[in-house]
């Protein structure tokens, strides 16, 4: 298989879901061992270690075989798929109204979070609580729960999907196009997730 054909068959994979890839990879792996069990090993404690060395070793083969433009590319895309897919099965709507800098600042002040820091056009943003529950969550914690132990040898290019997150959270929010930088990660040994979000100026 050439570069050529190898990137338009990742990219088909990854940039609707790897999530789902692994979800199907998995599926058909674990299929052919249906009957197997460890001994003294629960079922669900097999497949999460599976998982999480599928995730290790699937995000080897991208660091290999793809250029890092490509890379965050593709996982940017997944990051927003991965939001819209959240909302789709949450029944959560986006906003209609557009929030200004100003109202969301307002609202920074009047709840008392954490999450944010507004300092001019630019937005501090970290992730302290689940999205699934609302519930705070502890530092050096990641909020991915497809590898939310941490797995050995995870490479720093999984981190690259909470770009497109980010970035699609905030401009449904803001209704506008946004610039988002990863400034640290749980998974690459900081205590919390944090980016800088750039609002472009009127």
């Amino acid at each position: 298989m050439n570069r050529k054909e190898f990137l338009a068959g990742i990219g088909k994979v990854c940039a609707c879901s790897c999530v789902g890839a692994l979800a199907a990879s998995l599926d058909a792996a674990m299929a052919q061992e249906s009957t197997k069990q460890t001994a003294g090993k629960p079922r669900g404690q097999e497949r999460i270690e599976f998982t999480e060395k599928w995730a290790v070793r699937f995000f080897q083969v991208l660091d290999t075989h793809l250029d890092e433009p490509i890379r965050k590319k593709i996982m940017v895309a997944n990051g927003r798929a991965c939001l819209l897919e959240w909302q789709k099965e949450t029944n959560r709507k986006p906003q209609t109204t557009p929030l200004t800098l100003e109202d969301l600042a307002k609202r920074v002040e009047t709840s008392g979070s954490s999450d944010y820091r507004i300092d001019g056009n630019i937005i501090y943003f970290q992730f302290n609580s689940a999205a699934e529950t609302g519930n705070p969550s502890p530092e050096n914690h990641c909020l991915c729960p497809m590898v939310e132990t941490n797995p050995a040898g995870l490479s720093p290019t999984f981190c690259l999907c909470s770009l497109g997150y980010v970035k699609e959270m905030h401009e449904q929010m803001l209704q506008k196009p946004v610039e988002v930088e990863l400034l640290s990660s749980v998974l690459r040994g900081d205590p919390r997730c944090r980016f800088k979000i750039t609002v472009p100026q009127a």
